[in-house]
């Protein structure tokens, strides 16, 4: 079987090589290792790949499962949204568009991308909102529509930051927009009454909010009871915490870690305690090779693919 490089992937689909290596990061579909560590990607993968791109508005599914093909994820009916791009009788883009001749997709969905980006540097809220209404209503699950805008937004956001070209109220205040948007989403999520418990949240010295939000959503999105405890716990207020919502899993999300010895004495701490019935779920950029075998927990999710699947599974056999 052949195997392929990032950048003859991207030739083949007619994409950036960037945008393929974010891709494969992701897990949208299998990818080998060399013994050099580079990326490869088989011919099978290849074509599972294409097909995404023809019906994913040229953006690939983090998750895909059984009626995510709807809004919503196939779980009810979305909220009206508003959509001032939209004229009537004319064809939304990202509905429309002929993937099977131009399959490196619509420059709708970049221009959405861009500017989401661009409107959460000004602070311009109601823009960002009406952005991620366009990707909903045009089927994306509401955590991958989040994903795809708010992580590259903050990326760019990043290097502005670092070049001298923003401020940091600028960086503050797009973080709070972020956070607004996803509890919006996610008030339109029927309530999970009945769902599994899931609660999370970063460890001591670990400020960044938004990576454990945004498993907060996926989470109640494929119909959990998920709670975020939001940033810098330290490990008795995971544990009271497992005490008093005896969660079916707890997600433990690891963005930045301050004192490696330390965190991990403090997580093994906190493994040692939980309930042998509550998933340990890892996940994050510090969550890294090195890192993982020193720590004891159930899985390791290192994309809201793998994510939402190993939900799924937990949720079956509960």
């Amino acid at each position: 079987m052949n195997h392929f490089s990032p950048k003859e992937v991207a030739q083949r689909l007619g994409v950036s090589e960037s945008s393929v290596k974010r891709w494969l990061d992701q897990g949208v579909v299998p990818v080998l290792r060399t013994a050099g560590g580079h990326r490869r990607v088989s011919e099978e993968s290849l074509d599972d790949l294409l097909n995404q791109l023809k019906t994913t508005a040229g953006y690939p599914r983090l998750s895909v499962h059984p009626g995510e093909g709807e809004p919503n994820g196939g779980r009810g009916p979305v909220a009206p949204t508003r959509n001032d791009s939209s004229v009537v009788g004319v064809p939304d883009p990202l509905l429309s568009w002929d993937f099977a001749r131009h399959p490196e997709g619509p420059p709708a969905l970049k221009e959405i991308s861009d500017g989401f980006t661009e409107a959460l540097l000004l602070g311009r809220e109601e823009v960002c909102f009406q952005m991620a209404d366009r990707l909903v209503a045009s089927g994306f699950p509401v955590a991958t529509a989040v994903d795809l805008l708010a992580t590259t937004a903050m990326h760019c956001l990043g290097k502005r930051w670092e070049l001298g070209e923003m401020a940091i109220y600028q960086e503050r205040r797009a973080c709070g927009i972020v956070k607004d948007l996803m509890q919006r989403l996610k008030q339109r999520l029927p309530v999970a009454k009945s769902g599994p418990v899931a609660i999370g949240g970063t460890t001591e010295g670990d400020f960044y909010e938004l990576p454990t939000a945004l498993v907060e959503l996926a989470l109640c999105e494929r119909g959990w009871q998920a709670l975020s405890l939001g940033c810098n716990l330290p490990v008795s207020a995971f544990v009271a915490a497992v005490v008093e919502y005896r969660p079916r899993v707890l997600w433990i999300s690891l963005s930045h870690i301050k004192d490696e010895e330390s965190l991990v004495a403090d997580f093994n701490q906190l493994a040692a305690v939980i309930p042998k019935e509550t998933a340990i779920l890892i996940g994050g950029r510090a969550a890294t090779d090195a890192l993982r075998p020193r720590l004891r927990y159930t899985s390791h999710c290192d994309s809201l693919r793998n994510l939402a699947g190993l939900a799924d599974t937990l949720m079956a056999v509960r």
